[in-house]
């Protein structure tokens, strides 16, 4: 039999060397999103019940699943140094990360299908739906992922699960370029006359774009380096990046719409919306002015207060 080739061979570097190197970069992002998390509850303290916990829940997981990497890498590098047998078992922290990884993927996938729901004006349009069959059907390839990783003893039973975790990163791949075109479709309809309103509708696109970008090519990262280089750990190193760079990708959207206090009401924006369907401002930026300053509105709009009860939330 040949020999591998050197970037499959496992060694010293891509082996413990690129989860090092990954706990360190994972670090560094996990104080960007602390940071983001910090700005997002002092600008938009009005934000609906909804989101503040699940940003909480969030940086909840992200602290929880960084912890455990650096327990992980503590255990192979420092107390298992130069005991081999004991390297070739999974332990159970590693086990528990990539639950939280499932998790933390799934929660902010299901975010941003809410938003690109409420962008397509609910039932309105087959894209909505689209968006929610792919994320349920990715979900269900990480739970399945996930359930499986506990049934692993050493790294050698993985190639058992080697189906769960491609399909895992196409997965990913395809539902965020999914989530980040059907979100620019809608924002891109709901730009109007208003130059204010357009200018904030195009950083949302820009934003959108920048981290669909990311997460996907980070996903793509994962799926081919786990196929060419099977026998060592460069993919898992950047799981771990993908996992804080899900985080930061949605804190990022968040506090990308305008900072300040409200100056309106929920029901003003369902108004505006309803009643006057050629000024640019339609049901799908309801989905981004909730809870924080509106975005900026043409100047001769009238706004048209609606009966409270007829008013549906736009977030909850």
């Amino acid at each position: 039999m040949s020999p591998l080739p050197s970037t499959q061979t496992p060694t010293l570097g891509n082996t413990l060397g690129a989860i090092f190197l990954a706990v360190v970069l994972s670090c560094i992002l996990f104080g960007v999103s602390t940071l983001q998390v910090y700005h997002y509850y002092h600008y938009y303290p009005n934000d609906t019940r909804v989101h503040k916990i699940s940003v909480g829940v969030l940086w909840v997981l992200d602290a929880t699943h960084l912890s455990l990497t650096i327990a992980s890498t503590y255990h192979y590098a420092v107390r298992g140094f130069g005991d081999f047998a004991g390297l070739q078992i999974v332990t159970w922290p590693v086990k528990l990360a990539i639950t939280i990884n499932v998790i933390i993927v799934l929660l902010v996938h299901s975010l941003y299908t809410s938003r690109v729901w409420r962008l397509s004006g609910y039932h309105r349009g087959v894209i909505g739906y689209l968006v929610a069959a792919v994320v349920l059907a990715g979900s269900g390839i990480g739970v399945v992922l996930a359930i499986e990783s506990w049934g692993l003893r050493t790294w050698a039973d993985s190639a058992a699960m080697d189906w769960a975790v491609l399909a895992s990163f196409a997965a990913g791949t395809a539902i965020d370029i999914l989530l980040s075109g059907a979100m620019c479709f809608y924002l891109r309809k709901s730009k109007g006359a208003g130059m204010r309103l357009n200018s904030r509708i195009s950083t949302l696109i820009q934003y959108t774009l920048s981290t669909g970008v990311f997460t996907s090519a980070m996903s793509l990262a994962c799926f081919f380096t786990f196929i060419l280089m099977p026998h060592n750990l460069v993919f898992l190193s950047i799981t771990y990046l993908l996992t804080r760079l899900y985080v930061n990708s949605f804190m990022a959207m968040l506090n990308a719409r305008q900072r300040g206090p409200r100056t309106g009401t929920d029901s003003d924006a369902y108004a505006l919306s309803r009643s006057h369907p050629t000024s640019g401002v339609r049901v799908s930026t309801v989905a981004f002015t909730h809870g924080s300053a509106p975005l900026a509105q043409p100047r001769d709009v009238e706004r048209v207060r609606p009966p409270l009860s007829t008013a549906p939330n736009a977030l909850s």
